[in-house]
């Protein structure tokens, strides 16, 4: 059985199916009435096979046909059309979705003012919440970011590093499909975890890190609010980070990877009252490490194995692969992971035009029809 995510099951309209008649509804409900392949007359109009969905205000569809079709029942808050998409409306942003794609509600914190906007929703084929970002890509800094994070997902696939499970392009808007994590790390930081606990992030964060900075990638973008992470402690990075592609000052970049994830563990480690001082500061470069260091006997740093770690992390002398082997992580073990030629990885160097075509052909490998034919 698919694992999910505890927070998300209590979201309206994301109960997971209770029999397995339900799931196979849902799996049968999520493809066409024309995709039987076996059916030599099911074959879909060309006047609806690439035309989404419309909706009213209230959420209804507007019907295509004059006359009542018969379709396998789905969820009551989905409404069966002909089209391969579906256009849905969340607290006024528009999505265009694929049709295994339930829409549950606007994730917080994005809205029509920004250049991106995130949902939850269920996939009605698997059986499990994901989250589906969408971003414009008017902007070629954007265009560039995101076409560098889908490269190297593919080229350096990291556990510790969200995936990106679908992608698509619809009228210069792209789609991003990935895992349903329960949080971020900023809303557990106030929380009093054990060293077990805090030793397991910390741990995967670097693990991921390492895999880059071994093929010359920095991040440049590690903060509590960038780590997405479940209830169990397993934890992911948003995205292979911000920096640019420049092979100068590699190593500076690579310490101050370093020094984020030292700030983001010493606030794990502090005391409450300690720990209310620290959150006021939004840059590593405010806090007093002198005063981290020292700890205090009620402070979690009074661990020597916690104390060393920190003094390393923010000494810059090792790499994080070294840090892997630190005695605080005694019951770890680093993934293995691969590297790549550092010419695969570069992007930066591409004209505006030329992201979009390679994002472009990025893009096929996720679906093989013609998106550039889906207009809203």
């Amino acid at each position: 059985m698919p694992r999910r995510n505890p927070l998300w099951l209590r979201l309206p309209g994301s109960s997971s199916p209770s029999s397995t008649s339900t799931t196979e509804e849902l799996r049968l409900a999520a493809l066409s009435p024309y995709n039987n392949p076996n059916d030599e007359t099911s074959s879909i109009p060309d006047s609806l096979e690439h035309s989404p969905a419309k909706t009213s205000d209230d959420g209804s569809e507007i019907s295509r046909a004059n006359s009542p079709t018969s379709s396998p029942s789905r969820s009551p808050n989905k409404k069966v059309s002909w089209s391969l998409f579906d256009q849905v409306s969340l607290s006024g942003e528009e999505f265009l979705l694929p049709r295994r794609f339930e829409a549950i509600e606007l994730i917080p914190g994005t809205s029509t003012r920004t250049t991106f906007a995130s949902c939850s929703a269920t996939d009605l084929l698997e059986s499990e919440h994901v989250t589906i970002r969408k971003i414009s890509l008017q902007d070629p800094a954007t265009a560039r970011k995101e076409y560098r994070n889908i490269i190297l997902c593919r080229l350096l696939p990291h556990p510790n590093i969200l995936p990106i499970s679908e992608a698509y392009e619809v009228d210069s808007t792209l789609y991003t499909v990935s895992e349903q994590m329960d949080g971020r790390l900023s809303d557990i930081v106030e929380e009093r975890l054990t060293h077990f606990v805090v030793a397991k992030i910390t741990h995967q964060v670097l693990a991921a890190v390492a895999m880059m900075h071994q093929n010359g990638i920095a991040h440049g973008d590690l903060t509590l609010n960038t780590i997405y992470v479940n209830t169990d402690a397993e934890l992911r990075l948003s995205s292979y980070g911000k920096s640019d592609d420049s092979s100068e000052h590699l190593d500076e970049r690579f310490r101050d990877d370093l020094l984020s994830i030292g700030a983001i563990v010493s606030r794990f480690l502090m005391n409450e009252e300690e720990m209310f001082k620290f959150s006021k500061s939004r840059n590593h470069k405010d806090i007093d490490w002198r005063l981290v260091l020292e700890g205090s006997r009620d402070s979690g740093l009074l661990d020597f194995n916690a104390r060393s770690l920190l003094f390393q992390l923010l000494e810059g002398r090792q790499t994080a692969r070294d840090l892997l082997r630190h005695p605080y992580f005694k019951s770890f073990r680093a993934p293995q992971h691969q590297t790549v030629e550092r010419k695969h990885t570069v992007v930066g160097q591409k004209t505006s035009d030329e992201v979009l075509d390679k994002l472009r052909e990025e893009l096929q490998r996720f679906n093989p029809f013609n998106m550039s034919e889906i207009m809203l």
